[in-house]
């Protein structure tokens, strides 16, 4: 299972496998056919869907984690097996999943709250509060704390996974988007409430806990990711554009039309962007390197998370 990239399809209730070294041979699984092959699984299933919304890779080999938004559970799926392992009941819509030291650590957007699990036992160890409407969540490994971004209120979380310690930021917009970057961290932000046509990429110091940058910009963005230097990717659901964004000198550089409502980006480190579409269902793959696409795959009905496998 090397240089895969798994995407969760959150309409469809399936994930769906594409091969970078096969000619992008593609694979979709619905997770319903894998909970029917479990005998004895622990887990009541209404006529409500799954809803699969983000996954992320732990430290067992052959292992990825699933977040399900509409039931409120994990899945732990063998990747090599096809099977589901475990299942586990989280907050209520979990909709980002994050892996560091032996834990997993999920968002859960309508308990205003961190589920935090043991990834080899796979047991909730504890339930972390936090701020009104959470969108997203990074892990600064140099420090262990947790960032979450909490869009109704307005403010970004630090939680320190050490000493057990919450200090809130406030701030002037709705946070939606975290990087972080050695001393800094970036942050996506709905401008005014989400009542005009910009949005706000702010540079947050992680020494001095102070916004050193705040730029306004035109356009309604729902995701971005940080690049080399002060390159930065946005989607816009709002216009079906990319758009590549020179920070350093506070302006777009370039405008990319993908079509449809981009969504989520996930980088690989190198050259490549990989970004889900949610109504044309499919997964782009772009060259970073002569900004150009490479390839559209169709992939499941809305998908949302990207997680790739080397």
């Amino acid at each position: 299972m090397e240089w895969k990239v798994v995407v969760a399809n959150t309409g469809e209730d399936s994930i769906t496998f594409i091969d970078l070294k096969r000619n992008y041979k593609k694979e979709n699984i619905s997770l319903l056919s894998l909970l029917n092959r479990k005998e004895n699984m622990n887990l009541y299933l209404d006529s409500q869907p799954i809803g699969p919304w983000d996954l992320v890779k732990g430290s067992i080999e052959n292992k990825i984690y699933l977040a399900n938004a509409y039931n409120n559970s994990i899945f732990k799926l063998d990747i090599n097996k096809m099977e589901i392992e475990d299942v586990l009941v989280v907050g209520k819509y979990p909709t980002t999943i994050k892996y560091y030291n032996g834990f997993v650590f999920v968002l859960n957007e309508d308990s205003n709250s961190i589920s935090i699990v043991d990834e080899k036992k796979f047991r909730l160890i504890e339930n972390i509060s936090v701020g009104d409407r959470p969108k997203d969540m990074e892990i600064y490994r140099p420090s262990e704390k947790i960032f979450v971004a909490n869009n109704n209120s307005y403010s970004i979380d630090i939680i320190d996974i050490i000493n057990n310690k919450n200090k809130r930021i406030k701030l002037s917009n709705n946070p939606i988007k975290l990087c972080l970057e050695k001393k800094y961290m970036y942050i996506l932000s709905y401008s005014n409430g989400g009542f005009s046509d910009y949005s706000n990429i702010s540079v947050f110091s992680l020494e001095s806990l102070k916004i050193v940058k705040s730029l306004d910009i035109e356009g309604i963005f729902s995701n971005m990711v940080k690049i080399k230097g002060d390159i930065f990717f946005l989607t816009s659901l709002q216009d079906g554009h990319m758009y590549k964004m020179d920070l350093g000198n506070n302006k777009i550089i370039k405008k990319i039309y993908l079509d449809g409502m981009p969504n989520k980006i996930f980088w690989d480190g190198n050259k490549l962007l990989f970004i889900t579409n949610i109504s044309k269902d499919i997964l782009t793959i772009f060259n970073i390197s002569n900004n150009k696409i490479i390839k559209n795959i169709k992939v499941g009905s809305e998908p949302n998370g990207i997680v790739l496998i080397k």
